[in-house]
């Protein structure tokens, strides 16, 4: 069996050194970070285990980068959460993706998630993801003259190009610079997720659609007020989604800015009260079917008009529109009658209590 372990281990190291020695540049410049010498016995076997547990590369790659991510399914089975797909689904449910933009991405996933596009403009922070984004991109057949893909970090991109799909989720830790500050200070904030949404507006087209993740802060708080009066008065705001679980986060709120909406009003969709996470993916196809149609589901999604928002201080909060705990309508008649009934009750038991306390006295 050792013999056997060690044949197979060797087999592994020739492979290796066969990707390092690829014609495709690609291939070779990623294989080529991987030390042989650090390929020991344990790790193959992690990788044997790994490779057992699924037979199709794309998902395999999709186990690997997400697994801590993972939630568990009805039957107990560990599964990655759909919000990246969910995210590219919107942007190209009513709309046809054609250049597209995303300064935070991870590893090219969501592009990957696209049925079509003609070409992305994608920046990774961190080197190793980086190169997984290459890696994907192979898995996947996407031709390398279709993506422009940049290791680095972007809250500000000073380049002036214009984008009709930007698709983002912000990294959870993010820095800026005051120049980032001072670009947008009629704002009046220097969150990093608003001078982040603020970058990704300025670089959607007269046509363009943004799909992007951010957090209860930017629907609510005073330094985020003047983001959200500009959204709504310039009729920039299509869509809020509370998602419960999900994507770098736990608890995040997805946003669709489209800068050809045809409607005045503002769609709303909440995910139910105590919503199980393995029940996700169901939720998403309601998600989708909600936008499409742009329709109104009791406890799960509402339609609400400019008028409204403004007298509710520019609040976005989903809680706030969309109503989702069960309720009977009482008329106010039987509610006074209840009212005095209970103040009888209350009556008649301090009653009570003061005689009991006058036979205690004595």
């Amino acid at each position: 069996h050792e013999a056997k372990e060690d044949s197979c281990l060797s087999d592994v190291k020739s492979a290796l050194n066969v990707l390092k020695n690829s014609k495709n540049k690609d291939i070779k410049e990623i294989f080529s970070r991987v030390d042989e010498e650090k390929i020991t016995k344990e790790i193959f076997d992690d990788i044997v285990e790994i490779l057992e547990s699924e037979d199709d590369l794309k998902q395999l790659f999709r186990h690997v980068n997400y697994i801590q991510y993972a939630i568990n399914n009805e039957n107990n089975k560990r599964i990655i959460p759909p919000t990246v797909q969910l995210l590219s689904n919107l942007a190209s449910l009513k709309h046809e993706c054609k250049e597209v933009y995303d300064p935070s991405s991870i590893d090219a996933q969501i592009i990957t998630e696209l049925d079509d596009f003609n070409h992305a403009t994608l920046h990774i922070k961190d080197e190793d993801d980086y190169y997984h984004a290459k890696q994907n991109l192979i898995l996947n057949d996407i031709s390398p003259d279709k993506v422009s893909m940049y290791n680095d970090e972007i809250i500000v991109d000073e380049d002036d190009r214009e984008y009709d799909t930007i698709i983002s989720a912000p990294y959870p830790k993010q820095k800026i610079t005051n120049e980032n500050i001072e670009k947008y200070e009629e704002y009046e904030s220097k969150n990093p997720k608003i001078i982040h949404l603020l970058n990704l507006i300025d670089h959607l087209d007269s046509e363009g659609l943004l799909v992007t993740t951010t957090t209860q802060d930017l629907l609510v708080k005073k330094d985020a007020l003047k983001l959200r009066e500009y959204l709504i008065d310039n009729n920039l705001l299509d869509v809020i989604i509370e998602y419960e679980s999900g994507y770098r986060s736990r608890d995040i709120t997805i946003l669709i800015i489209n800068a050809n909406k045809k409607t005045d009003d503002f769609l709303f969709i909440k995910s139910p009260e105590m919503f199980p996470s393995f029940l996700l993916p169901a939720f998403n196809e309601n998600i989708l079917e909600i936008y499409k149609e742009r329709k109104i589901e009791p406890r799960l999604s509402n339609i609400i008009n400019k008028d409204e928002i403004i007298k509710n201080e520019y609040n976005l909060n989903p809680k706030r529109y969309v109503y989702t705990l069960d309720y009977n309508e009482v008329a106010v008649e039987d509610i006074i009658k209840k009212q005095k009934e209970y103040s009888d009750e209350i009556k008649k038991l301090d009653d009570k209590i003061d005689e009991m306390l006058k036979e205690f006295d004595n």
